[in-house]
């Protein structure tokens, strides 16, 4: 992952998760912007020493500091030197230290951070984020924590044991004066509310159960307006198709859904990361690598109904960016070229990878594609291309390289970047 602190200040989150052979664990890099040259490098954990299971966790500029969560600990980190000021053990309730780790940060307007862990069946040593999926014995995977955080004193302000495993990150929301937070659990989505002490299960509110018969759990939610979106099989590969989901912020039992892209014979879908909002057009951007598409959706406000803007064929695993003003919206993502059609097998990293990707930029009102990179090699499946300073992009390979993009002037090759 990749976090700014201004124009010439930006750094790399790496080494947790999505390579292959699985790298030796999380470190935060200073990265020139211009040059890409690393300025500094601080590890943060050794699991061939430690043995503990890794993933992406997250990293964000706070306050003047970067706040880095990886594995079960909370590290305050300064930005110029990469010095580790503090750090935090974060509590992992029912699953065990070695079998979690917290994969990212959410916090309110007060400045509270609330975070949750991932949990593998205790006894599993699969490393990455694919041990959700791979472990044996799922069924025995322990409920998430929810964990509240000051992370000015860096302190834990509450503790919340969980009813399931939480895949999706956190969403918070600010909603008729309340202060939320949503978690999509395999069945459910819970909304807990935060009063600033204690985060509670608001019980007026849900939990919703969202997924259709033989549907996987959704990734994290999305916030429109009165609507909190969903979008479903982000917790494991089925062969039913996907759902977009609208449940009402201020009534649950409003439930509104789409299934904008149907699964044609012998299709998996699967996609572990969450859809795109775009408040200000009211569209949402969903897609699936198993069916090969890439939608925008228009959500009306009012009656939380969504129609098919558009479809295109685009295979990705990622996230998708949007970029440029509300009359000109650029929509940013990854898209897949390889011979194996189940989204499940595609590995990664620069030893067994059987695709290659490339970066495509499409006109967000229509679906038109403006705009695509050279094919390369694989990014880590679930993160984003990173948006920088001056139109330009930034891709982290599974093989350890960082790679910026720029958009060609039209007078030029035309698509090439």
């Amino acid at each position: 992952m990749i976090a700014t602190r201004g124009m010439n200040e930006m750094y790399v989150y790496g080494g947790a998760s999505g390579a292959n052979p699985m790298p030796s664990g999380a470190y935060v890099s200073r990265v020139e912007p211009g040059s890409l040259k690393e300025l500094w490098r601080t590890t943060l954990i050794n699991i061939n020493t430690t043995g503990e299971w890794s993933g992406a966790g997250s990293i964000e500029s706070f306050d003047g500091d970067l706040l880095v969560i990886t594995n079960t600990k909370l590290y305050k980190i300064d930005g110029t030197t990469g010095a580790v000021k503090e750090f935090l053990s974060i509590p992992t309730g029912a699953s065990a230290p070695r079998d979690s780790y917290f994969n990212g940060l959410s916090g309110w307007r007060d400045g509270t951070l609330v975070m949750k862990n991932l949990a593998r069946p205790p006894g599993c040593d699969i490393q990455g984020f694919f041990a959700l999926v791979d472990c044996p014995n799922l069924n025995e995977t322990p409920p998430s924590v929810a964990v509240v955080v000051d992370p000015k004193t860096m302190t834990v302000l509450d503790t919340v044991q969980l009813e399931q495993m939480i895949g999706g990150r956190i969403t918070t929301s600010h909603y008729n004066g309340k202060d939320y937070a949503y978690l999509a659990g395999q069945t459910k989505l819970y909304r807990y509310e935060w009063n600033g002490k204690n985060l509670t299960l608001d019980t007026s509110w849900g939990p919703v159960e969202y997924p259709l018969p033989g549907q996987t759990a959704a990734s994290a939610a999305g916030i429109m307006g009165d609507w909190v979106i969903l979008m479903t099989n982000g917790g494991g590969p089925t062969n039913v198709s996907l759902s977009v989901v609208a449940i009402n912020q201020a009534n649950a039992s409003i439930v509104k859904r789409i299934d904008p892209m149907p699964l044609q014979p012998g299709q998996t879908s699967y996609i572990p990361s969450m859809p795109s909002f775009d408040m200000a057009n009211s569209r949402i951007y969903a897609m699936d690598p198993g069916a090969g598409k890439v939608v925008g959706i228009d959500l009306d406000q009012k009656t939380g109904n969504m129609s098919l803007a558009w479809s295109a064929d685009q295979k990705t695993l990622s996230w998708m960016i949007l970029i440029g003003p509300p009359d000109k919206r650029v929509l940013v993502g990854t898209n897949i070229a390889s011979d194996e059609t189940n989204p499940v097998k595609w590995d990664i990293g620069p030893v067994g990878a059987n695709y290659e990707e490339q970066v495509q930029w499409r006109d967000a009102a229509t679906g038109k594609l403006l705009a695509a990179s050279d094919f390369y090699g694989p990014m880590v499946p679930g993160m984003e291309v990173w948006p920088g300073y001056g139109g330009l992009i930034y891709e982290l390979r599974t093989d350890g390289r960082l790679m910026a993009f720029q958009v060609l002037p039209n007078n030029t090759t035309s698509g090439s970047t």
